[in-house]
């Protein structure tokens, strides 16, 4: 599959960011950084951009799981998860 390259009004569009804040998560490294493609020109790799909403989306799945174990957990240690 050819690579394809989308607009920064796409990105903001599929991630629901300001172009403020994709700029600033591109500068401390947690989102994917753009592809210079002339002067006054930048694109991202759809790819990337869409594996970084997958990894979001995986994230949100765990983070959810863990809440659940801890939740659980805690019923568990006050007495309430045993029937009685």
């Amino acid at each position: 599959m050819a690579e394809r390259f989308i607009s920064m009004d796409e990105v903001v569009r599929r991630v629901c960011f300001s172009r403020t804040h994709i700029y600033r998560k591109i500068a401390d490294g947690s989102f994917p950084r753009q592809v210079p493609l002339g002067d006054h020109k930048v694109a991202f790799l759809e790819r990337e951009i869409e594996e970084w909403i997958s990894s979001r989306l995986q994230a949100r799945d765990h983070d959810g799981e863990r809440s659940a174990r801890a939740e659980r957990g805690r019923i568990l240690a006050l007495g309430k998860g045993s029937g009685r």
